[in-house]
């Protein structure tokens, strides 16, 4: 348990609070290899002044948190660290598309309060939805944050159209919208909303540490692997043989001659005939005949 009494009253609720999540080390950039991604919704790792709440060192873990090594999703219900965090739902997820190599990382936080700060900035700063996001494709790493309806008190609305966005009030905390970190192994980074309290001595000093709502993580995108070929090859394509006799122009209905040559009835003048078909003897005009047909021999 992270939660640590540094006085003996006044903190009771914050350290039962803390209590509820598991430690982890201070809010920092995470890192991802290609094909990994990770994201939770919201932690806090903060150790207030003795004049704030008592002075007590309280680390929420990462609430929600997913992984694409592990749980892909997650979701806590009644996430409250009254004095630092509310929400009435934070939630992640993280997917790799082994398919496609691509990452994807979102986390959300709903309903959210920083009652921690209301003190600095004149009121509770409240947002109705926190969100962010990182996509790892072919051709590169993207992130975005929205922060619906962020009152910020005396500070204003802060919208996360712009990365990196900063609002600092000087010794007491640096605010930073839509916060996103290339880390050193190409891997990127994206927190929607992240608040520094940096420890100085002036009045309305909180304590130092990280408080960090909607952060996600994105490696490189994998290599695709290639669709297989859906199209079967076509057979080769033959001409089939020509039948009947003679060339291509030598045949009529009976197939003997050439096309000129040969009529209905065949023709004499087209060369050989073809293997069954009746010879046929032509009469001169005059010529005495026989009785079978044959011509008959000519007195001279």
């Amino acid at each position: 348990m992270r939660g640590k009494l540094l006085a003996t009253s006044g903190v009771a609720g914050v350290v039962a609070a803390a209590a509820i999540f598991a430690a982890t080390a201070p809010a920092a950039a995470a890192t991802a290899k290609p094909g990994h991604g990770s994201a939770y919704g919201a932690e806090a790792e903060v150790k207030l002044l003795p004049g704030v709440l008592g002075g007590v060192h309280v680390g929420t873990g990462k609430m929600a948190a997913s992984s694409t090594d592990g749980k892909t999703k997650n979701e806590v219900v009644g996430a409250e660290l009254k004095p630092i965090i509310n929400a009435s739902v934070v939630s992640s997820s993280s997917k790799h598309d082994a398919k496609s190599g691509k990452v994807t990382s979102s986390a959300k936080v709903v309903d959210a309060t920083l009652p921690l700060l209301k003190g600095v900035v004149g009121k509770t700063p409240e947002a109705s939805v926190i969100t962010s996001k990182c996509v790892a494709t072919s051709k590169g790493i993207t992130g975005s944050s929205d922060l619906a309806n962020l009152d910020l008190g005396k500070l204003g609305n802060i919208h996360a159209g712009t990365p990196n966005l900063k609002i600092e009030i000087p010794e007491v905390a640096k605010i930073v919208a839509n916060e996103q970190v290339k880390n050193s192994d190409g891997s990127l980074t994206v927190n929607a909303l992240h608040v520094q309290l940096l420890g100085g001595k002036v009045t309305k000093a909180l304590g130092s540490g990280d408080i960090v709502l909607a952060s996600s993580t994105c490696g490189k995108a994998t290599d695709s692997k290639p669709n297989p070929p859906t199209d079967k090859p076509k057979p080769p394509t033959t001409t089939p043989p020509h039948h009947g006799g003679g060339d291509h122009n030598g045949g009529g209905n009976n197939g003997g001659g050439d096309h000129n040559g040969g009529g209905s009835n065949g023709g004499s003048t087209g060369g050989a005939t073809t293997p069954g078909t009746p010879q046929v003897s032509v009469v001169p005009k005059g010529a005495p005949e026989t009785g079978d047909g044959s011509l008959a021999a000519v007195a001279g």
